[in-house]
């Protein structure tokens, strides 16, 4: 369902910019742009609909950990919920440190052995959703 829900936002986001393109060119055509408008429409409600499966998914075996993950300051419904999915409610991983890496925010240090000692940056290497 997310892979479905993410071609969706990805057609929903080109319909919305032919949308503005066809009003910045100036006398848009109408049937086209009723065309644009109805589509966009209906990618919007099948992605209300999707979003309602997915959390009547989630909320029948994990609801606990929804919860206690939305009550995290910055951690919405969407991400709780692409977080409990993509980690099958947390079982793949055994540690944090794991979840972290899989997620791709660990620092990582890059030196080489003549240089002084550079910055750490977050590595971008993982999930990259």
């Amino acid at each position: 369902l997310f892979r479905l829900m993410d071609s969706f936002l990805k057609k929903r986001t080109a319909t919305k910019n032919k949308l503005h393109g066809e009003e910045v060119l100036g006398i848009p055509s109408k049937w086209v742009y009723r065309s644009l408008k109805r589509d966009r429409k209906h990618l919007d409600k099948e992605l209300i609909g999707i979003e309602k499966q997915l959390l009547s998914l989630v909320k029948q075996d994990q609801q606990a950990q929804l919860t206690l993950l939305q009550s995290i300051p910055g951690i919405g419904m969407k991400t709780a919920l692409f977080l409990i999915v993509v980690t099958d409610g947390f079982k793949k991983f055994e540690t944090g440190s794991q979840l972290c890496s899989y997620v791709g925010i660990t620092p990582t240090i890059r030196e080489s052995g003549s240089s002084v000692r550079g910055r750490s940056r977050i590595s971008k290497v993982g999930n990259r959703k």
